[in-house]
């Protein structure tokens, strides 16, 4: 018995399955042993493909990595079958058509999930194979970013209408770098896009897609190279897009496109629209009306910009609230300011103070400004245009103004007719000195009555070692009207200039990395503009300089670019 039991038991440590441990991973793709048919076959006229791989496979994101060139109507169904990979064509094919099927990394084994990456199956439904070319890579036309899943598409119709109603002969995808690879053309003309496709029907249809075109026909009879800029048009239409309650006596509407004149007219008798304050954004399609006397009942009025697009408002007064997020802070008048709590002010920067609403009144007498405990003398001060205030100590001038400046519940820089800050904009002096602003309480009256709290700020400047200077010598061979732009590494332009000699002089830059692009300014607005498709209109072409300007602490650089 004991014999017995003891057979039993070896029987059953024989039966285990084990799988086998130690040895290198599996690094490698899945490899294909057979088609059917034949990859690259020709007369091509099945409907079933499988492809036997030499070990088992799986699929991922098929519906997202797999592409038919040329498209199909009816995607073709693909699916696992152990190591076999089935695809079932479900559209009737062209003649005399070479299709390509790029499964992209959607082909992996079943063990480690290593990708077959930019796999292909290639047939023709005529007697040759198409072995033509075309690569090239795709950038953002203003920032020369690149991105992955960007469509190029070539068409063998020439109407200009072709990008907006049907799918292309040919096209292909991006890579992550923005390069692209249409393989297996038919010699012959074709109109070439690129699109950032937001819907997935090959078709440009959605006003936030971004599209590049090549302004004359392509001639493929040879392997070419073709690179896009692909931009976003302006709206067609100018439509309010939003409009809402941004806070106690005032409402935000958001425009399609930038808005030159607006104005408004009464629908009750409630509504003073004579009293409205309006704000605009630095791209002016985003506006700001401030209520300073409404009723409280319902404020009904008709808003009119540029003289074409009216739209009808009702706003309940009942929607303004004075406690904000509900935690009952109080309704009042609050200041804030660019000086931050232990951080030297930088030379390049204006002192700003600004408020939460518009300011109606205030005293700038009452203002004290003092540079390292002495105090400017009021008969420094004068009063300018728009409400002014002059001080000059020394050589340096300082201007502490009103108004126009102001920001929006979304963060918007505001220019402001009514007036929501203080600033000044010149340097402060390179000394290291201690400053401070000080302002009592009462000093300005907003358009609701309330008066502000005690204003107080004490900051140093940066030391002027901290920074370096860039001296650039600009040689263009040609002259052209053009924007210089400086951007840090955050991307924001952190000057722009222009210059008849060509020669630019930047002061107080803080050390990092930097890129320098020129704008060639077709329309002469100091500003990048955008393309149009039907218009054949192209967007503005933006140069940067080929390296990274570094800019090191109490360093001076300079630099010569010329442009051919």
């Amino acid at each position: 018995m004991v014999l017995l039991a003891g057979g039993c038991f070896l029987l059953v440590r024989c039966a285990q399955i084990v799988v086998p441990s130690g040895g290198p991973k599996d690094m490698k793709p899945p490899i294909v042993e057979k088609y059917i048919p034949d990859s690259a076959a020709t007369n091509f006229n099945a409907k079933n493909i499988t492809i036997a791989f030499d070990e088992y496979i799986q699929l991922t994101d098929v519906q997202k990595e797999m592409t038919i060139s040329p498209p199909m109507r009816v995607q073709p169904e693909a699916k696992v079958k152990g190591k076999l990979l089935l695809i079932e064509l479900k559209d009737t094919l062209k003649k005399n058509t070479t299709y390509v099927i790029n499964f992209g990394s959607s082909i992996r084994d079943f063990t480690e999930s290593n990708a077959k990456t930019d796999f292909r199956y290639i047939f023709s439904t005529g007697s040759i194979i198409d072995t033509l070319k075309m690569t090239g890579t795709v950038k953002n036309a203003y920032d020369q970013k690149t991105d992955k899943g960007v469509l190029v598409m070539l068409y063998e119709l020439f109407d200009d209408s072709v990008p907006y109603k049907i799918v292309p002969s040919y096209f292909a995808k991006t890579n992550a770098d923005g390069n692209y690879k249409i393989s297996n053309i038919r010699p012959g003309k074709y109109k070439a896009f690129a699109l950032k496709d937001a819907n997935g029907n090959y078709r440009y249809d959605v006003p936030t897609e971004s599209i590049g075109f090549s302004d004359t026909l392509i001639k493929i009879s040879k392997n070419i190279k073709l690179d896009f800029h692909i931009f976003q048009e302006e709206p067609k239409q100018q439509r309010m897009l939003r409009s809402f309650t941004g806070g106690y006596g005032r409402m935000m509407l958001l425009y399609a496109k930038p808005v030159t004149e607006i104005s408004y007219k009464p629908l009750n008798s409630g509504t003073k629209t004579e009293t409205f304050l309006t704000e605009f954004n630095n791209n002016r399609d985003s506006i700001r009306i401030w209520f300073p006397v409404f009723s409280k009942d319902t404020l009904h009025f008709k808003v009119i910009a540029d003289e074409t697009t009216i739209d009808t408002i009702r706003i309940g007064t009942g929607q303004f609230q004075k406690e904000s997020s509900g935690r009952g802070e109080p309704f009042k008048l609050m200041a804030a300011s660019n000086v931050k709590k232990d951080k030297p002010f930088d030379l390049n920067k204006g002192l700003e103070v600004y408020f939460n609403h518009p300011i109606k009144t205030y005293h700038p007498d009452r203002f004290t400004f003092k540079y390292n405990n002495i105090a400017w003398p009021h008969n420094a001060l004068d009063i300018k245009m728009d409400s002014c205030v002059l001080y000059q100590h020394s050589s340096k001038i300082f201007i502490v103004g009103v108004p126009s400046y102001s920001r929006d519940s979304i963060g918007n820089t505001l220019p402001d007719s009514s007036g929501n800050g203080i600033y000044t904009v010149h340097p402060f002096s390179p000394d290291t000195g201690n400053y401070s602003l000080f302002i009592p309480p009462g000093t300005f009256t907003d358009i609701f009555g309330l008066t502000s709290d005690t204003i107080k700020l004490d900051f140093k400047t940066q030391e002027e070692k901290f920074y370096g200077t860039l001296k650039l010598t600009l040689k263009m061979k040609y002259r052209i009207a053009y924007v210089l732009e400086l951007v840090n590494e955050k991307g924001v332009v952190f000057n722009y200039a222009r210059s008849e000699r060509g020669i630019f002089s930047y002061l107080y830059l803080p050390p990092g990395a930097y890129k320098l692009r020129i704008v060639y300014d077709r329309n002469g607005d100091y500003k990048w503009t955008t393309g149009n498709y039907l218009e054949k209109r192209k967007p503005e072409t933006i140069i940067y300089y080929p390296a990274a300007v570094t800019i090191r602490s109490n360093w001076d650089m300079e630099l010569d670019w010329k442009v051919e």
